[in-house]
């Protein structure tokens, strides 16, 4: 499960990219997209694609996070955004596992590189067990 967070035009750039990328390696049948926030108490692997947007605050964004780690410990949490707060990152313990700061760089080809590079990390593994 892979659940893209928050309402931008941000937000809906990474969900094609992602949706691409499941189909360019072929398990998009294998996981589900999906465009909201419904938080789970599986012991499967979910990544969550937080958005920080002008629609999606520093406030709501702690309120996601805290939610997400109540619910599941195995997570995976990439943040893409500008004016990340790492401080409060680290000093909430929030686990994440990566962050995407489009302070200095926010071409879409350097976000596309990004969410592949995570999405490597997360799958690639998975990917050639499956083909084995």
């Amino acid at each position: 499960m892979i659940e893209v967070i928050s309402r931008s035009v941000l937000s809906i750039f990474v969900a094609i990219i992602i949706k691409i990328y499941l189909i360019n390696h072929k398990i998009y049948s294998k996981i589900t997209l999906s465009f909201s926030y419904y938080p789970y108490k599986y012991d499967s692997y979910t990544t969550y694609f937080i958005i920080k947007s002008q629609f999606l605050t520093s406030e709501q964004m702690s309120f996601y996070l805290q939610e997400i780690r109540n619910h599941s410990e195995l997570a995976n949490i990439i943040i893409i955004g500008k004016n990340i707060d790492y401080e409060e990152l680290f000093k909430n313990h929030f686990r994440i596992f990566g962050v995407i700061d489009t302070t200095n760089n926010r071409s879409l080809t350097f976000i596309r590189a990004q969410v592949h590079f995570y999405l490597d990390g997360l799958y690639r593994k998975r990917l050639t067990k499956s083909l084995d």
